[in-house]
């Protein structure tokens, strides 16, 4: 049996973006993956500091041509009145950003993108078909096996298994290494609409983020708008806030009561259409022990996620994986890849994800809040706070990095 480079458990933002830049820089790859692209996915609104990730493995044009572009995040008061605080975040004005632009993507189009994009730099791929076991020979991963749509039972011998399974998280879940992240216990409740509320010129293309309720009950709504006139729109509320709900009435009655403390939102949706009943998914945000082992590591989603609010699930994936595949290239050219080889690599991914999430908790807990809303605004905070919402988070160096956390120091 051939053995390959790498076999990559998922083809979702992690598992084509590392597949596309390994193939590309000459190793043999096979994707499985269990759904049929395209498919349908949360997590639309990416950042900034993702378009380098798009331009290196040679999709930036398509990208460009195919979504609105997104230029900064808009943050408002759901009570609404003539009180209400907004407060809008353009990227470009940023600390050293080399991009002042994002997307809005629909993700079953963009993944489609970057998954063809793998199988463009020489990647096999295989649709409707499910990773089911990582293989591994004391203790060392050796490859892993497969499940198709026919039942057939498929082996494939690897010098690296690639874990971008996302929260199925299938390595870490094998090894009891999963932890919720303090304070996180949340559900989101998500739909699409047609006709909804956009903003104009520049702004068009902006995430606007809806703050309601406060303490243990604080929430809030999404909504990023398409080039095709959709929004997604959705809401993120507490375990707290859903035990409050007398008679909740499934997910549409959760989405309801939401709209009822936000009216700002149901004003935004005010004779639009809802495309589907909204639907929901919960107990998101996890750790796990760790992200790498000799033969294996794992990218994206399945090295742990992180609550949606700044977008952060499809940013960390594409910029993880590709750094990540760099570091494996590099690790194979010297032989049997190690843990070791891995470590700088887990490290600066590790350090972006613990600024986000200590920046997240805050936002719960009130304290960042604060600092969104701000009358008048530190300068230099203001700016630090548009890096992070950039995704400019891995120059641990940067005084910004230090400042925030410093601020907003992450909880186990």
């Amino acid at each position: 049996m051939t053995v390959v480079d790498a076999a990559v458990i998922g083809g979702g933002p992690a598992g084509a973006v590392c597949a596309a830049r390994l193939a590309s820089l000459g190793r043999s790859v096979v994707v499985v993956e269990r759904a049929h692209h395209p498919r349908f996915h949360l997590g639309e609104s990416l950042l900034p500091a993702s378009v380098g990730v798009l331009d290196a493995i040679g999709v930036l044009d398509e990208v460009r041509d195919s979504f609105l572009v997104k230029n900064g995040a808009r943050f408002v008061e759901g009570a609404g009145g003539a009180s209400a605080r907004i407060v809008r975040y353009a990227f470009r004005e940023a600390f050293h950003a080399r991009w002042d632009h994002a997307f809005q993507v629909p993700r079953d189009r963009f993944d489609e993108i970057l998954l063809r994009r793998a199988t463009a730099c020489g990647a096999e791929v295989h649709e409707g078909c499910e990773a089911t076991r990582v293989v591994f020979e004391r203790g060392r991963a050796v490859g892993l096996e497969a499940t198709g749509e026919d039942g057939a039972q498929r082996a494939i011998e690897a010098r690296v298994v690639i874990d971008a399974s996302g929260r199925d998280a299938m390595v870490a879940r094998a090894a009891r290494s999963v932890d919720r992240i303090a304070h996180l216990d949340r559900t989101a409740l998500f739909t699409q609409y047609t006709g909804a509320w956009r903003d104009v010129g520049e702004r068009e293309g902006d995430i606007q983020i809806v703050v309601f309720g406060e303490g243990d009950t604080r929430g809030w709504f999404w909504l990023i708008p398409f080039r095709d006139g959709r929004t997604s729109i959705g809401a993120v509320v507490s375990s707290a806030w859903v035990r409050a709900r007398p008679k909740p009435g499934g997910p549409e009655g959760l989405f309801q009561a939401a709209l009822e403390e936000a009216p700002v939102v149901a004003s935004m949706v005010d004779g639009a259409e809802r495309l589907f009943v909204p639907e929901a998914t919960a107990d998101f945000s996890f750790r796990v022990g760790t992200r790498r082992g000799d033969g294996w590591v794992a990218i994206g989603d399945s090295g742990g996620f992180i609550d949606p609010l700044f977008s952060t699930g499809a940013h960390l994936a594409m910029h993880g994986a590709l750094l990540g595949a760099d570091a494996i290239h590099a690790g194979l050219a010297e032989g049997d890849l190690t843990a070791d080889h891995l470590e700088p690599w887990e490290r600066e991914i590790g350090a972006g994800a613990e600024l986000f999430i200590g920046a997240v908790q805050a936002f719960y807990t009130g304290d960042l809040v604060s600092y969104l809303f701000a009358e008048p605004q530190h300068p230099f905070l203001r700016r630090a706070i548009t890096s992070m919402l950039s995704g400019d988070v891995f120059d641990s160096d940067a005084r910004w990095v230090r400042e925030m956390r410093a601020r907003f120091p992450a909880k186990a």
